[in-house]
């Protein structure tokens, strides 16, 4: 397989035009490695040639995008966090606001966002709230919709909730249109698009590290517009914002992070 820089180059600058994904704002080693590990599974003999498979080929063309967007999520995804989430984070806002907006950005296939409109219900049952999941790939947000997961991705989720809201298929389960109904999905390019703006509560979880630092920088800029003052962003727990302050952000616990 013939794999040279010069190659590379090219194929990223044609990616874009494919895809619509800009690779330049990915961290490069990462990012390369990850692309010549799919190359070789396929069997592509260089970039050359697989570009031109995703531009005739829509279905690889879907597969590629959706193992480059990495797409990994979970219902209550790392219990320390979503703990603050249930026990600080939304009963402060809730308090103070009595109808929350709420993103989740990179959403994947929904989880976390499903999780946020379970912990709503429960706090404010009678109460509506405006909840939007994004993603750059719309094979996750086709899965986010359908709502139906393999038992893994509940692992982390109390009993509680799994017991209240979902329905067990043979060796999947569904979850009910009672969540479903609340939150909406959306295809969004956090390179590219336009950012909403007013929101309480923004996830972009595990998104972060694979971007450049200047990237991230911009992007915490970005999101920290779209939050009302007194709002809260929350990242990854893996992962660390560079220079908050710049971005009127202080970092209140763990991960979670507060527009001042």
């Amino acid at each position: 397989m013939s794999l040279s820089v010069t190659d590379y180059e090219l194929f990223k600058r044609r990616l874009k035009d494919t895809i619509g994904l800009d690779l330049n704002h990915y961290k490069q080693q990462q990012m390369k490695r990850r692309i010549n590990q799919w190359l070789t599974r396929v069997g592509a003999a260089n970039y050359g040639e697989y570009i031109k498979t995703l531009q005739t080929d829509p279905e690889e063309r879907s597969k590629f995008t959706e193992y480059l967007t990495i797409n990994t999520s979970q219902f209550y995804r790392d219990v320390k966090v979503f703990k603050e989430i249930e026990e600080q984070v939304l009963p402060d806002l809730v308090e103070r606001y009595r109808r929350l907006k709420v993103w989740s950005a990179g959403c994947s296939t929904g989880p976390e966002i499903y999780t946020v409109a379970m912990l709503l219900l429960e706090l404010t049952p009678g109460r509506r709230h405006t909840l939007l999941g994004t993603d750059f790939d719309v094979g996750a947000l086709a899965k986010a919709k359908e709502a139906v997961y393999a038992a893994n991705l509940l692992n982390s989720l109390p009993d509680q909730y799994r017991n209240k809201h979902f329905t067990q298929e043979g060796r999947v389960w569904r979850l009910g249109d009672d969540i479903k109904g609340r939150v909406s999905f959306v295809r969004h390019n956090l390179l590219e698009d336009p950012f909403g703006t007013g929101f309480h509560l923004i996830l972009c979880r595990n998104v972060f590290i694979y971007f450049t630092p200047e990237t991230q920088a911009f992007l915490t800029k970005k999101f920290s517009q779209s939050l009302v003052p007194g709002g809260f962003f929350i990242v990854g727990s893996a992962e660390n914002l560079l220079e908050p302050e710049t971005a009127n952000l202080k970092r209140v616990s763990y991960c979670i992070y507060q527009r001042y």
